[in-house]
């Protein structure tokens, strides 16, 4: 099965579709989101419809989390806790349940767990080598997993517990399968290395293949319409930058 793995849409309407458009020449029979539906941009309605409509199985990030009121944005810095408490005021009811209906993990195809931030703690960013191994190890003890994917830093990247590595993909690779992975699909809304892309992979559990993609978008679109909710400019001009 080939399966698309996307996290941390941020409520980027624009760049989401630019995934969707995408992901439709790539024979992918299913697609899994790593949670942060929402938060930074002004969509959070219509991308959260989109998860819902076309039932892609999420698990719940932290923007989510305080955007259904489970928690509040006391850690956030002014420009998200802004946009978050402004998506908070306009979600639907049915949508606000959504998201406080999402796991923090799920377990599928037996030996693969999805999180937002890490095995062991959903708001745990793995940004190293020592706490992505220190993860690999918690995973494969508590559930018996080789692979995870994971969201969260916005940063698209490949942890190899064997060989201890963080190599930057944009491209195929083949994992081996005496080793354990953890993998990020990097951002739809928000990227943060550098390249502004969509950023997103897709995983041939057949042929034991990542292949990593980057798409373009409108991000002047994007940026107006951020304005026009009178949402930071901040949130905006970073899009450009990729970071």
């Amino acid at each position: 099965m080939r399966t698309a793995i996307i996290s941390d849409i941020h409520a980027n309407l624009i760049g989401f579709r630019a995934f969707l458009d995408a992901v439709e020449r790539l024979s992918v029979q299913r697609t899994l989101c790593l949670g942060d539906i929402v938060g930074y941009n002004p969509w959070p309605n219509e991308c959260i419809q989109i998860i819902r409509d076309r039932s892609i199985a999420c698990v719940m990030g932290n923007h989510d989390r305080v955007a259904a009121r489970i928690e509040d944005p006391d850690n956030f810095n002014a420009p998200a806790r802004q946009a978050i408490l402004w998506t908070r005021s306009v979600l639907t009811e049915e949508n606000r349940d959504f998201l406080a209906g999402l796991p923090d993990r799920r377990v599928i195809d037996d030996s693969t767990i999805m999180v937002h931030g890490s095995p062991r703690n959903p708001d745990e960013y793995i940004l190293t080598t020592k706490n992505a191994c220190e993860n690999m190890v918690f995973m494969k003890e508590r559930f018996g997993a080789s692979l995870g994917f994971f969201g969260h830093t916005h940063l698209p990247g490949v942890f190899d517990l064997i060989h201890e590595s963080i190599p930057i993909y944009e491209g195929k690779t083949s994992l081996k399968e005496t080793s354990v992975y953890l993998i990020n699909p990097g951002s739809i809304g928000q990227p943060r290395d550098g390249n502004p892309g969509v950023s997103f992979l897709v995983y041939d559990n057949d042929e034991k293949t990542l292949e990593f993609f980057r798409v373009s978008y409108d991000i002047d679109a994007v940026f107006e319409a951020i304005g026009r909710k009178g949402l930071s400019p901040y949130l905006g001009k970073r899009l450009f930058l990729g970071v």
